[in-house]
């Protein structure tokens, strides 16, 4: 391939120029959560923010993984951490409970927790660190207001500005650089609209993750230019003061529960209460109730009104034929009329609905 000559900043290229350009592979912070660039991590207070990019830091710094040990992988590499709201004491105390009193404390992590930001000729004491370090990979800053300078007025122009220049210096140096900063207690139903600050927390970063804490536990989401959007369920570890991936939720087990969940997977189409009690025994709304709280936990999914399925039956719609049947008679089974029947006609329409429900219960499970 032919390297144009003209580059970032250097005027104008063609396509047929950008066509012929070699790009090297992108070289991963933390594999498909964190590239090179500016990253915002973001959470509400005392939520764990600074668990979690300490975690990342010595990841890095040790080359080893994040949340889980089959996933997030780190690069090895060098990382400075600005650890501004902590003192020297402390931020022993936290390496201590996640490394143990051991000789293995990795050489190539650095902190600062002194006076140390834009008033104080932050950004070039950052890019002097950069120059003079061998293999040098991340910048965590924690947390970023207190590296902003002293006065910063709120808005969209400032926040531009400020994220900017970490930016570029991210992108000149081709490392990664991580902002910790917080979210706002309320707001709309997107939680990366609840980063404080205006737009500009959304629009100058590479990636954003936050730390979403609900009554059913703590999300990691996570979307980029670089990167698949990510929504995880995440458990602290309070013994390792660290997150890890957490364990899919184990539903309890019922003798009725599996008898329904029996005879849905042994059924050629999806089924209502009256034909699932007929087999049953029960009353009809003793298994409307159990189907509610089946669907509720995701053992079962609906496939029409008053029909519920096996999820395994998303597999076999892929299959041939309608998955529904193709009588358009009244169905004794399912104790449904025709009219009252899903009008999908084919798998694909079966599966859209399938995959649609799927998506309203995490909704409104807050997962």
């Amino acid at each position: 391939m032919t390297q144009s000559k003209a580059g970032a900043g250097q005027g104008p290229f063609s396509a047929h120029e950008l066509k012929g350009r070699d790009f090297a592979p992108l070289q991963f912070i933390v594999d498909g959560l964190i590239p090179p660039g500016l990253t915002v991590l973001a959470g509400a207070p005392k939520v764990g923010k600074s668990w979690l990019s300490l975690d990342i830091a010595l990841s890095v710094a040790r080359g080893t993984a994040v949340l889980d040990e089959n996933a997030h992988r780190c690069a090895k590499g060098a990382v400075l951490y600005l650890a501004l709201e902590d003192n020297d004491r402390r931020l022993r105390g936290r390496l201590e409970q996640m490394l143990g009193t051991g000789p293995a404390w990795p050489a190539n992590l650095f902190f600062e927790t002194g006076p140390m930001g834009m008033d104080f000729d932050g950004l070039g004491r950052l890019d002097r660190w950069v120059a003079a370090t061998e293999g040098a990979r991340l910048i965590v800053i924690d947390v970023f207001q207190k590296f902003r300078p002293i006065g910063s007025q709120a808005g969209y122009q400032q926040d531009y500005r400020d994220l900017t220049k970490l930016h570029d210096l991210a992108r000149d140096r081709q490392i990664g650089i991580i902002l910790v900063h917080h979210l706002r207690k309320s707001g709309g139903g997107d939680p990366f609209e609840r980063i404080t600050g205006s737009a500009g927390f959304l629009g100058v970063p590479d990636t954003n993750i936050v730390l979403d804490k609900g009554r059913g536990g703590t999300r990691l989401l996570a979307q980029g230019r670089d990167i698949e959007e990510i929504s995880r369920e995440i458990a602290f570890d309070p013994l390792a003061r660290v997150w890890r991936l957490a364990k899919p939720r184990a539903v309890d087990r019922h003798p009725e529960r599996d008898r329904i969940r029996s005879i849905l997977q042994a059924s050629p189409s999806p089924l209502g209460a009256i034909a699932i009690a007929a087999q049953t025994g029960q009353t009809v709304n003793a298994v409307s109730k159990m189907l509610g709280e089946m669907f509720g936990n995701g053992e079962v999914v609906k496939a029409g009104w008053g029909l519920y399925a096996d999820p395994a039956r998303l597999d076999a719609a892929n299959g041939g034929g309608d998955a529904h049947g193709a009588q358009n008679t009244p169905n004794a089974q399912n104790g449904q009329k025709p009219q009252d029947r899903p009008r999908s006609s084919s798998p694909n329409d079966y599966k859209r609905m399938m995959e649609r429900e799927r998506r309203e219960r995490l909704r409104h499970s807050g997962r």
